[in-house]
């Protein structure tokens, strides 16, 4: 073995492990986590650069720990979430792509003290997360955002709910935010639901839908006797109509 020198074994803020992946116990794995990256290396005899992964904390959009349900395995886990642009082989473009690293933790008999092992690696990871995308907000981690997510089950040919299932809904529970889900029952009851929501208990409203449900959102905000605030309220839109347009549009013209 030649295991890897910690790449900021003198700073204070930085964390150093070696830890078994979930689902196989026989290899282990340095993991460094410095103030910018988690730099995952396989302890083995291989030359080094052929066993390394670097993933950029900018690209992180969640980190837990947490306990199986078998009381007989005393490790604990912790699962971190990358979606880091890809550059696509079929055309010139680039699309993020979902990776997940989940380490076992069993460096000690005691449950409770490798769950607090896996929390405190977890902690670190989220502030460190929160620095890199939200520079200069100090080291207070941002306060959650509660969205208001609503979906239109008719766009794209029926789709649009079937992705909220597949890929909507496990995304933002790794990345930790709460969400109510609304379903449209008919034409215009987004547009009704924005005239009359309490705000206060919003920090953004997302569409999945194509363009109409948008449509219907912002007219329902302009409509409100508030409107020159609720207009502020930021909004989010999820491709998931047939043309998607402007989700597209939105996306190219904001990098």
């Amino acid at each position: 073995f030649s295991p890897p020198t910690p790449p900021c074994l003198h700073s204070p803020t930085c964390l150093y492990g070696e830890f078994t992946v979930a689902g196989n116990r026989k290899v282990r794995y340095a993991v460094s986590l410095t103030e910018s990256e988690l730099i995952v290396q396989r302890l083995t005899s291989t030359p080094v650069g052929r066993n390394k992964v670097v993933l950029s904390l900018e690209d992180c959009v969640g980190c837990r720990a947490y306990r199986q349900h078998d009381n007989a395995d005393p490790a604990a886990y912790l699962a971190a979430y990358f979606y880091p642009l890809r550059r696509r082989w079929v055309s010139s473009g680039v699309s993020r792509q979902r990776v997940e690293q989940c380490f076992r933790l069993a460096g000690l008999q005691d449950p409770r003290a490798n769950l607090e092992e896996a929390e405190k690696w977890a902690r670190a990871v989220r502030e460190r997360c929160a620095r890199q995308q939200h520079p200069g907000d100090g080291d207070e981690l941002p306060r959650s955002c509660r969205l208001m997510l609503l979906v239109n089950p008719q766009s794209g040919k029926g789709q649009a709910l079937a992705l909220y299932n597949s890929h909507i809904q496990r995304m933002l529970n790794e990345a930790g935010i709460p969400h109510t889900l609304v379903i449209t029952e008919r034409q215009n009851h987004a547009r009704e639901l924005m005239r009359e929501a309490d705000l206060s208990q919003w920090d953004a409203f997302v569409i999945l839908s194509g363009d109409g449900l948008l449509w219907e959102v912002i007219n329902g905000l302009l409509e409100r006797p508030d409107w020159e605030k609720a207009i502020r309220t930021p909004l989010g839109i999820l491709p998931g109509g047939s043309g998607n347009a402007l989700a597209a549009s939105i996306h190219h013209y904001s990098g």
